[in-house]
């Protein structure tokens, strides 16, 4: 059964609409993605457009919750309204599968942080190398701890969750804040506090286009909003705020940690390039191990807000598309009712799978899960244009909502494009597409999960 309304707070539904923004890619991005793609200036322009294309994607959001009903969550509801029962589903899915993809990038951060915090001693268990990645014992087992704990957290309730998510939250904030003054502080006189040859070349070359292409995985956390807006305690009305703050967080902090990483390594791109973790390494020359521990306690922070948030959100999510009948058996009780209980079991059991892996997969769960999101905004985007037009209040933005998520969309599946999903994203794209299908003949054949 659905847990009882009004059990999160404004504030802890900012926390968790936030961590689930701000997770491992804000520390691992700038150097694996960001900076070599595009240097500091490419990548503050992609940074802007990609900020300014979600928040007109989020105007839909935030449009559609001051119409829904205080009973209802958003999403599920808004397509099943607004388009069909079909469609509710395929979003459903596709946003899950987004959701479940962002929990498993973020539990592969455990073992990048273990990696560079404990002596190599501790790597215990060799068990095989893949894609480059050496996969150990221990690492796969702390890793999977760290699952377990969280899905036993969100078995306990919403209200257990989203209070450890403030908390959580709060860390963060200072950790990285800090950081960043420490930074400014520590760098030598003779360094500028800006790279002195910045060139349009990165901008005008296009280079940036796949830091764009990944801008709906990085602010994903906004789309937690609609999914856990029944369970918050205050009106749909003030709740649309907490998009708008979580995204204004979600830019300066993907600002923070990428100036400082640029600066942190001397504006050198070829050697941010070669680093293994380039924001590690010059938290580490720049700032000591103080800098290192202030780092690893602000990832540590967002690791777990991200693997709590979108394991609360998952959860919530799929409890929506159980309360319209939407969902296999397998999420069910014997007497067909939403299970938490064996949804939080079967999203665990997905996730242990990840720290298997290793690291070198990441990109490739990040494009998918990318593609999962603008998914979801473009249906989201195509509702709320379609509930206007029927008060005849449809305007431009409207239209360009929608747009901007078939752009994106286009971005990961047009081949020619250098952001396109991989051979590798591919299989694992299919792969989920395979299983909602099944779900979705599932759904059509069990007369007791499709009212009329």
């Amino acid at each position: 059964m659905s847990e009882q309304t009004g059990s999160i707070s404004y504030l802890q539904a900012i926390a968790i609409s936030v961590g689930a923004i701000i997770g491992w890619g804000a520390y691992v991005m700038p150097g694996d993605l960001f900076l070599p793609q595009s240097q500091l200036l490419g990548s503050s322009v992609a940074i802007i457009i990609g900020t300014l294309a979600i928040y007109m994607v989020a105007r839909a959001y935030i449009n559609l919750l001051t119409q829904t009903p205080e009973n209802e969550s958003g999403g599920i509801y808004w397509i099943e309204k607004y388009i069909n029962r079909k469609h509710a589903y395929i979003y459903g899915w596709g946003v899950t599968i987004g959701y479940i993809s962002i929990i498993a990038l973020n539990i592969s951060a455990v073992a990048l942080l273990l990696r560079y915090l404990l002596p190599s001693g501790l790597q215990l268990g060799y068990l095989y190398t893949i894609a480059g990645w050496e996969v150990y014992a221990s690492e796969v087992f702390l890793c999977s701890a760290a699952i377990i704990l969280f899905s036993y957290i969100n078995l306990k309730g919403v209200r257990v969750g989203a209070k450890i998510q403030l908390y959580i939250a709060l860390f963060m904030i200072l950790s990285v804040t800090a950081l960043f003054f420490a930074s400014l502080w520590m760098t030598p006189t003779n360094q500028a506090f800006l790279p002195t040859d910045m060139s349009s070349g990165s901008i005008t070359s296009l280079a940036w286009l796949p830091i764009l292409a990944v801008m709906p995985w990085a602010y994903v956390g906004f789309e937690t909003t609609p999914q856990i807006s029944k369970a918050i305690s205050d009106s749909k009305t003030k709740t649309k705020s907490i998009i708008l703050v979580s995204l204004i967080a979600g830019v300066l902090f993907y600002f923070l940690i990428n100036y400082f990483t640029a600066l942190n390594m001397s504006f050198d791109y070829q050697a941010i390039k070669d680093s293994h973790w380039a924001t590690g390494e010059g938290i580490d020359n720049r700032i000591g191990s103080i800098g290192i521990w202030l780092l690893s306690i602000a990832m540590i922070g967002s690791i777990m807000s991200g693997i709590n948030g979108f394991i609360l959100s998952s959860v919530k999510l799929l409890e929506s598309m159980g309360d319209t009948s939407l969902l296999p058996s397998v999420f069910t009780d014997k007497h067909n009712q939403f299970s938490k209980q064996k949804t939080v079991i079967l999203i665990c059991l997905v996730c242990l799978l990840s720290p298997w892996l290793g690291r070198n997969y990441l990109l490739d769960i990040v494009t998918m899960a990318s593609l999962g999101i603008t998914v979801g905004f473009a249906y989201v985007t195509t509702a709320d244009l379609i509930n206007e037009r029927k008060k005849k209040q449809a305007g431009l933005l409207n239209y360009l909502s929608v747009l901007i998520s078939v752009v994106f969309i286009s971005l990961l599946l047009l081949p020619f494009l250098p952001a396109a999903l991989s051979f590798n994203a591919y299989v694992l794209l299919g792969f989920f597409i395979l299983l909602g299908a099944i779900g979705y003949k599932k759904i059509a054949v069990n007369p007791n999960l499709n009212p009329n």
